[in-house]
């Protein structure tokens, strides 16, 4: 469906968008778009996902290919599975579909959605107009003194296209403008996509693909050394950590026939695996607890096999025309959490697997199988004679959770039993457009979103007789739930494009992990379950503007612009308290030249950010972020022959800032803050070379 008939907010970033700003991760993705940012830990887990309009983590649903990506998990200070994804310069686009979308898209999108879009063959080999087309690039980055190449290929095969990717990358810590020493961090990460289209396979292309990656990353926590609490005897802190990521999917688009104009159907695995370790050493503390050596190690494993169907339908009757699409998917997943260590007294050699009350190894929660199914059907009605269009929608899905206890989590969590979780879940959606001429159009949208109970929360584990707490299953969790409504406009022009859009969002029986419960007067173990217990409503307005000027006006041949602006509210409605999960208002403003023999261009871009200060520090003083704007430098230069450079110097005036997303829920006393301070001044330069 093209952007300009949905009901709702939409962005598209393209490849050439991606190169022009030098895109490396999924941070600098969205260094340009208001409303949507990237969680950063600067110590040693890195770069989070998504947040959109204040919903982040598993509540923002991201796909590749159509497939949803892995899901996130943390535990503690050495233990965070965060979400991986497909390296960028193997990405065609990316569209960002702002608010609760759960009709088509699944009962994990009650934040928003981000679909990810890898090249195909064809589409290389139409740009190069050759039976062989090799795209490779190689670029550095200042900001972590690190580098990449990429090659990528695609070629006529046989009765098909094929297509081979590779990129390697290799960095350091990243840089801050704070007076503080980043910890030390050396990382490469490895990628390879792999893709097959059979356009002579019966009923139409089938594509076969294999795609998957590996970062490795060993860091010294330095900035946790000493410090007051679990640290203060730690003189060593060490971390080596591994993630891989593996997708193996086929898919085929059906030609049309009497019962469909088009069906596209689709099977795949796919998952994540990660390993982190651990190393630390602490002093003795007189007279009881002797100098030691504690080595952790963290391991998590989710795997996905699905199948998707989705069919098209068009009729025409004399007055109404109808645009059928329905479909369904399935998928079950197997998650395995495993947490081991072992500690060392270095002056008897002593060792013991128990650590701080816990005895490992353990898990935190139970080998889980996860079933989701889900069907859903959407119709774009719209009158031949009428301006309108009517976009009624349903989804229903079926969610099964059932743990798989084994001896392990059974003597770890002796006092709790694990539950399982059989539900139905039902989302409607409308939308509507209203086409006020040839230029002009509106857009409002209705879409019920739900979030079903993720196995984490549902039989979180937890076992600390030295603390005396304990962690136990909720059967009882409900899934959570949201309301988003959506009105905006849409103006083009020649020369101009302008959206708008304000939004109203309702949350209810957001789930808390581990809420203290108080003393169990049974056994005088204070208990902690994760609830029901939020709601919580955000609410904003969003607006995007660009302008080609020659389209305006000869005179500015070569001249465009472009702002983005993005401004919202949370509030937590229980607790009448603000939502600390929602960004600040923010803009980006860009001016550009491109010279008319397409040989160079270059733009200036400007964000500017507000402070945050509506926070809720009921609890404890958080830290407030100062607002802050900075200028970036882009260029680009064609060089000939299929060689041509990008290149930019980010953050011009040298300013020391500090993102909200990053710091949110830090006290404001917390030495680590300034650790959270963006990089200074730096450069990024990389070289394509296409034939």
């Amino acid at each position: 469906m093209p952007v300009s008939r949905v009901a709702a907010s939409v962005t598209v970033i393209d490849q050439a968008q991606m190169a022009l700003t030098l895109v490396a991760d999924v941070k600098e993705l969205v260094r340009y778009e208001p409303g949507i940012t990237v969680r950063n830990d600067p110590f040693r887990f890195g770069l989070d996902s998504f947040t959109v309009r204040g919903l982040g983590g598993n509540r923002v649903a991201v796909e590749i290919d159509g497939i949803p990506a892995a899901g996130g998990f943390a535990v503690g200070s050495f233990s965070d599975s965060g979400r991986s994804f497909v390296d960028l310069a193997f990405v065609d686009r990316v569209e960002f579909l702002r608010g609760p979308a759960s009709s088509l898209y699944g009962s994990d999108a009650i934040g928003g959605i981000v679909a990810m879009t890898t090249l195909r063959p064809a589409g290389l080999l139409a740009a190069a107009a050759e039976p062989l087309a090799v795209r490779t690039e190689a670029g550095y980055a200042g900001v972590d003194q690190g580098w990449h190449a990429a090659a990528i290929g695609a070629a006529h095969a046989g009765p098909g296209d094929l297509l081979l990717g590779l990129v390697r990358r290799e960095g350091h810590e990243p840089d801050t403008a704070a007076d503080v020493q980043p910890d030390p961090r050396d990382y490469t990460a490895d990628s390879v996509i792999l893709k097959y289209a059979f356009d002579a396979a019966p009923g139409g292309p089938l594509t076969f693909a294999a795609e998957g990656g590996r970062v490795r990353q060993d860091t010294a926590v330095d900035a946790f050394l000493g410090l007051p609490g679990r640290f203060v005897n730690t003189t060593q802190l060490d971390g080596s950590d591994e993630t891989k990521r593996y997708r193996f999917s086929a898919e085929q688009s059906l030609q049309a026939t009497r019962g469909f104009d088009g069906l596209d159907w689709r099977v795949y695995w796919q998952g994540t695996d990660t390993e982190q370790d651990t190393f630390e050493i602490r002093k003795a503390a007189p007279p009881r607890t002797p100098p030691s050596q504690i080595e952790r190690n963290f391991s998590f494993k989710e795997s996905t096999v699905g199948v998707e169907l989705t069919t098209v339908q068009a009729a025409a009757g004399e007055r109404v025309t109808h645009d059928f699409v329905y479909g369904l998917e399935a998928s079950r997943t197997r998650i395995e959490e495993l947490r081991d260590g072992l500690q060392t007294n270095l002056i008897t050699g002593a060792e013991t697997g128990t650590i701080l009350g816990e005895v490992f190894p353990l898990r935190d929660l139970p080998v889980t199988d996860v079933t989701e199914i889900g069907v859903f059907a959407q119709d774009e009605i719209a009158g031949k004679d009428s301006r309108w269009t009517v976009v009624p929608a349903l989804r229903i899905d079926y969610y099964d959770l059932k743990p798989q206890v084994d001896r392990i989590y059974r003597e770890d969590n002796p006092n709790s039993t694990a539950v399982g979780l059989d539900e139905v879940s039902v989302a409607p959606k409308l939308g509507l457009t209203y086409r006020f001429s040839d230029s002009l159009g509106g857009f409002f949208q209705y879409a019920h979103g739900f979030r079903s109970p993720p196995p984490e929360d549902v039989n979180i584990g937890l076992e600390l007789p030295l603390f005396n707490v304990r962690a136990i299953p909720n059967p009882d969790l409900q899934p959570e739930e949201s309301d988003g409504f959506e009105l905006g406009m849409r103006w083009r022009t020649a020369g101009l494009s302008l959206t708008g859009s304000v939004y109203y969002n309702a949350y209810r029986d957001f789930i808390e992990s581990k809420v203290n419960l108080g003393v169990d007067p049974a056994s005088g173990v204070t208990l902690f379950q994760s609830q029901n217990v939020s709601q919580a409503r955000i609410y904003g307005a969003e607006l995007s503007l660009t302008v080609r000027a020659e389209d305006i006006s000869p005179r500015l041949e070569g001249w465009s612009g472009r702002l983005a602006a993005a401004w919202s509210r949370g509030d937590d409605v229980s607790r009448d308290e603000p939502l600390n999960s929602v960004d600040p208002p923010s803009a980006v403003a860009g001016v550009r030249f491109d010279a008319s023999s397409g040989r160079w261009g270059s733009e200036i871009a400007v964000t500017a950010v507000e402070a945050k200060h509506d926070v809720d520090d009921s609890k404890v003083d958080l830290y407030e972020t100062d607002g802050y704007v900075t200028i970036d430098w882009l260029a680009n230069v064609s060089l000939g022959h299929g060689l041509s450079l990008n290149a930019g110097v980010f953050n011009l005036t040298d300013e020391a800032y500090i993102e909200w997303a990053d710091v949110r829920g830090r006290a404001a006393s917390d030495p680590l803050v300034p650790y959270y301070t963006r990089p200074g001044r730096n450069a990024s330069v990389t070289l394509h070379w296409n034939f």
